[in-house]
């Protein structure tokens, strides 16, 4: 479970990483359409680093083999 919070957490911070290069860098180099684009897959990557916490947290209070 250790491992699937480190990834997790990782996960979210290049969201937000990803999430602020998009609003700062590119913002200016790419079309409304490709920023949009690039903004929905963040967006669905932080919904991914968000399910893998709550599977981290949820291994921690009920036996892993309940998980699998």
């Amino acid at each position: 479970m250790q491992l699937f919070l480190a990834i997790a957490a990782i996960l979210g911070a290049l969201s937000v990483a990803g999430g602020a290069f998009a609003s700062h860098a590119l913002q200016s180099q790419l079309s409304e359409r490709a920023l949009a684009v690039f903004n929905t897959g963040i967006r669905y990557q932080m919904y991914h680093a968000l399910a893998l916490l709550a599977v981290a947290l949820l291994g921690r209070i009920t036996p892993p083999p309940l998980l699998g």
